[in-house]
């Protein structure tokens, strides 16, 4: 014989099982910002390029 009747109201969901997908969801996101450098919020400039190299011409005066 199974149970036909509940006597008592079964206790509410609780603050985690309220607000997981919401707090999961905004971590996640933090997650992807962060590893993504979004959070870094200081420009650092990139570097001057370099002068091109040219070809010089030596030039020995033996006397």
């Amino acid at each position: 014989m199974g149970v036909k009747y509940v006597l008592s109201e079964p206790t509410p969901p609780g603050w985690w099982a309220k607000n997981k997908v919401i707090v999961c969801s905004v971590a996640s996101l933090l997650a992807g910002l962060y590893l993504a450098g979004g959070c870094d919020h200081q420009a650092t400039p990139s570097p001057a390029p370099a002068p091109s190299p040219t070809a010089t011409a030596t030039r020995s005066s033996k006397g």
